[in-house]
């Protein structure tokens, strides 16, 4: 990593988190540099942080990556301000009790402060490549099997007979009755009838006439004819005994 990339004004980001702003870089060079982080995270009164430069991962523009989270950034920095507040305790008591004072020439009431230093281990994790990752996409074709519910209508035709005769100025239109639509079918029909007509009146009218006809046929009739004997034949007209047909 250049070193000519940290300046102040960076932000420090430490896992997705940002830990603080750089104020300050520290030392000879190479990877004996740390970062004067001014914290927003700080927590005990640890309000300046000292981050040394084997800590960043990777710089990103104006963005320093840490590759150690924020709560290791915050211990590494406390630990180094208890450290060095106790050696400044050592020099400052050394330099007060002269060089040549000992324990054994402490005086009654006396009291020595001796700090016990001791190095600790720390985890740290830093991101390194590990390996690349092909990934390779092809298109396959596969045969997918799918049930799916369809729908459809079916059309059920039924003839049913009327024979109705229509009146002269009846007309029809389809109907729906419920799902089902009425068409009527028409047709025109020859009609032969025989029926009687009246041809014509004969009127007779009787007269009574009155004709003289003749006629001439011969006709019997009977004549009787009356005779007396002994009789005077003078006697009275219109007497008994006298003669007449």
């Amino acid at each position: 990593m250049a070193t000519q990339q940290l300046q102040t004004g960076m932000i420090v980001d430490c896992a997705g988190t940002r830990l603080g702003t750089v104020t300050d870089v520290q030392g000879s060079g190479g990877s004996a540099l740390v970062l004067i982080v001014r914290s927003e995270l700080a927590r005990g009164g640890v309000d300046t942080l000292h981050i040394p430069v084997r800590y960043i991962a990777q710089v990103q523009g104006n963005t320093i990556l840490l590759n150690i989270p924020c709560e290791e950034a915050l211990r590494l920095s406390q630990s180094a301000g208890q450290a060095t507040a106790q050696l400044e305790t050592v020099s400052t008591t050394s330099s007060t009790a002269g060089p040549t004072a000992g324990v054994t020439e402490l005086a009654a009431g006396q009291s020595l402060t001796v700090p016990v230093v001791e190095e600790m281990l720390t985890a740290t994790k830093q991101w390194q490549q590990a390996g690349i990752l092909e990934i390779r996409k092809t298109v396959r074709t596969v045969n997918q099997d799918l049930d799916v519910p369809v729908q459809y209508e079916e059309a059920t035709v039924e003839r049913v007979p009327v024979n109705r005769v229509l009146a002269d100025a009846e007309t029809l239109a389809p109907r729906q009755e419920g799902n089902t639509l009425i068409v009527p079918v028409i047709h025109e029909e020859l009609v032969v009838m025989k029926r009687r007509v009246l041809v014509e009146e004969v009127r007779i009218t009787k007269q009574l006439q009155t004709v003289t006809q003749h006629f001439n046929e011969p006709v019997q009739r009977e004549e009787v004819e009356i005779t007396q004997q002994g009789l005077e034949a003078h006697g009275t007209p219109g007497a008994p005994g006298a003669t007449g047909r």
